[in-house]
């Protein structure tokens, strides 16, 4: 019998297209890419292979649980939180929805984090956000053209949702572009705003085609460490795990997720999300066993 100790969250920024198949075929495209509820995602399995891919000696061993003597890791799926559309203001905008934060900081919130003062300011957003409206924090005009559809923009001033984002790690720079839309547009825009690229196989020169995740979007994820509750074991292992990356992300590493290596697509960032950031002499996301 094993108990859930520990689970550390993390960012997974696209630094190019991601083709992370198969999911359910559609009339879009011949190798789709992996959904949930029918928003992009990147299975668990695809996850942790990409980090395997990097590591070596004892690391992977780790990672991949042989040793007895240590807890279990278990990774979650990769879920989609900021999907990057083009934008008639500042190139392109991380769109999300109401209902995806709030997802988001429930999930962070199951896996020992605490987020302050978010239910408040996300009940205001539901009053506001309609379908064909969109809120951002940059002052813009009142009308905003996303992926050629023409939405209203409202400039929204209250900073909890901002200020929380920022602490967990994201820059100012990616915050500045992230737009919240209705649920409705949302799941238009993840469903018909993916790239699609042709190309040709090399044994028979037939066309197919590729869906990809837009560069620019941002998902999370957690990586959970369990203990045996029968089997003692020795140190925990998440720590280990959680340098590992730290170090990765300063030394400019990045992770291949999916296919086309050779064409320049797949490549990530994967960081951890941060913890234990003060405001005002309170803990505005810190976790709970800390």
């Amino acid at each position: 019998m094993s108990i859930k100790n520990r689970a550390n969250a993390v960012w997974c920024i696209a630094n190019t297209p991601v083709c992370a198949g198969s999911g359910e075929g559609d009339f879009r495209a011949d190798c789709n890419i992996q959904r949930s509820d029918d928003f992009p995602k990147i299975n668990a399995g695809t996850f942790k292979g990409s980090l395997l891919y990097k590591m070596d000696g004892k690391l992977k061993k780790i990672i991949q649980n042989k040793s007895p003597e240590q807890a279990k890791l278990s990774f979650s799926d990769l879920r989609l939180l900021f999907f990057s559309v083009q934008s008639s203001h500042g190139i392109y905008r991380l769109l999300t929805s109401v209902n995806c934060l709030e997802q988001f900081f429930l999930e962070i919130s199951w896996n020992e984090y605490e987020c302050d003062d978010v239910s408040q300011e996300l009940k205001g957003l539901k009053r506001r956000v309609v379908d064909g409206v969109i809120c951002q924090w940059s002052h813009h005009d009142d009308t905003e053209w996303i992926g050629g559809y023409k939405l209203q923009a409202v400039n929204y001033k209250d900073n909890v949702i901002k200020d929380l984002l920022r602490k967990l790690g994201l820059s100012q720079t990616v915050i500045k572009h992230i737009g919240i839309v209705s649920d409705k547009d949302f799941r238009y825009f993840t469903r018909y705003h993916t790239e699609i690229i042709t190309r040709n196989r090399l044994e028979n020169q037939a066309l197919f085609t590729e869906e990809y995740l837009p560069e620019g979007s941002i998902l999370y994820g957690f990586i959970c460490e369990f203990k045996d509750l029968v089997r003692p074991v020795k140190a925990p292992v998440l720590p280990q795990i959680s340098r590992w990356i730290e170090t990765n992300e300063k030394e400019g590493k990045v992770y291949q997720i999916g296919r086309n290596l050779n064409t320049g697509k797949g490549s990530v960032t994967i960081s951890e999300m941060k913890r234990e950031e003060v405001k005002n002499g309170k803990p505005l996301c810190r976790s709970k066993s800390s």
